[in-house]
């Protein structure tokens, strides 16, 4: 007699481990850190660098780079280096942006543009490595980013 609540407290042993063993064994998504948007991000240094993408003009050989830059320190130097070209940019002490129609532009003049595929973009706070990774190249022909192309 005493079997019977054994075996239903082993049974529903059995239950409760099949209902949620498989978060033993798999990641938990929300715990992985992607880039909700077009761009990519990263960091260098202690300044961090968000949904960075370039856009261009299909007739054109320059491309503008939109990004937002959080600096939790002091106000600080970048240099992004799109191919061979070179800008160093003063980013302040919280977010700084780059790119959009309402502000500064970092313009790079590139040559040939590839859309739709990547380019190597670095970036270097004071001192620290420079951090390379491939950046989206999108064109204004999109409504999307009509707005962002380079203004000259």
């Amino acid at each position: 007699m005493q079997h019977r609540p054994l075996a239903a407290a082993a049974a529903a042993a059995v239950v409760v481990l099949a209902a949620t063993g498989c978060n033993l064994l798999t990641p938990q998504a929300t715990t992985i850190e992607y880039d909700p948007s077009d761009g990519v991000s990263g960091s260098t240094g202690t300044v961090e660098w968000h949904n960075a993408l370039l856009i261009g003009d299909p007739d054109g050989d320059t491309l503008n780079l939109l990004v937002t830059f959080t600096n939790p320190g002091e106000a600080t130097f970048v240099e992004v280096r799109v191919d061979d070209e070179a800008e160093e940019v003063r980013v302040g002490q919280g977010t700084t942006t780059f790119g959009f129609p309402d502000g500064e532009q970092l313009l790079f003049e590139v040559g040939e543009i590839e859309f739709g595929g990547l380019r190597n973009v670095s970036f270097q706070a004071d001192g620290a490595e420079p951090t390379g990774v491939g950046v989206p190249v999108h064109s204004t022909e999109f409504p999307d980013y009509a707005d962002f192309g380079p203004a000259q």
